[in-house]
């Protein structure tokens, strides 16, 4: 075969020119489609594995910031002996977590002036039956002293919520992880501003939450499924907007 490259100028290629002369394999259509989809399918894997890592880390750090940020409490050991507190200092020292409010001692008692379900939690651990013992004041028409009981320390709501003088001083409730709970048990009360009254708060039976003002029972939450454990062993006290005076609190183990 021969080719003029210019007028004149002819040069003989002996045989054809061919890709196996050349050292090349030609390669099929179907293979070559084959070979871009399979590299198309490989980036597309890529970047699901880059984008699947990159969830992951933002994941595992706000897991972590979170994880800071979250309040936690003690691991105390389950009281075994009474204990009592009658506020007569100026701080609420170690045994008290306040996590805001306006919680303080105020004239020889804990004080409130409202702290909308914010609760001052008491870092003692009770034991499964148990009583507690306290004086109430409300300085407030409305009334409204209330404490959580077997919560976790940490929450409102996260165990009984017991409520004298409630809904502007016309219901006394007890409710199993909320104050609204539709089971609660509930009584119309009316209770006098700047009287004192007194609390008496058992578990005897591992069961039944039974709430005395002045030694007569109020109030009994027969629960059949109790709040029990480690998650729920705290006594915190509340409020809502009322000025409350707790005071003379006394804790008493009581047998299994």
């Amino acid at each position: 075969m021969s080719i003029e490259l210019a007028p004149g100028l002819r040069v003989v290629v002996a045989g054809a020119l061919s890709p196996s002369r050349l050292g090349m394999t030609a390669v099929a259509p179907s293979r070559l489609a084959a070979t871009r989809s399979a590299v198309r399918v490989a980036a597309a894997v890529a970047s699901l594995v880059l984008l699947v890592g990159a969830v992951a880390l933002v994941a595992l750090s706000t897991f972590f910031a979170l994880s800071a940020c979250t309040p936690t409490k003690s691991a105390s050991p389950k009281l075994r002996e009474p204990f009592r507190d009658d506020f007569s200092r100026e701080e609420l020292g170690p045994k008290y977590v306040k996590r805001g409010g306006t919680w303080r001692i105020l004239d020889g008692a804990l004080s409130t002036s409202g702290d909308h379900n914010l609760p001052l939690w008491l870092d003692v651990a009770l034991p499964t039956n148990v009583r507690i013992e306290f004086t109430t004041i409300s300085r407030s028409p409305a009334v409204d002293t209330k404490i959580e009981l077997f919560g976790d320390g940490l929450r409102h709501e996260s165990g009984y919520s017991l409520i004298v003088g409630g809904w502007n001083n016309t219901l006394s409730v007890i409710g199993r992880l909320g104050e609204h709970e539709k089971k609660r048990v509930e009584k119309k009360t009316r209770f006098e501003a700047n009287k004192q009254y007194r609390w008496k708060v058992e578990r005897t039976n591992g069961r039944d939450v039974v709430l005395f003002i002045d030694d007569v029972e109020l109030l009994r939450y027969a629960d059949p499924e109790p709040l029990v454990g480690a998650r729920n062993d705290r006594l915190g006290f509340s409020s809502w907007e009322s000025d409350v005076f707790y005071d003379d609190l006394v804790i008493t183990p009581l047998p299994d």
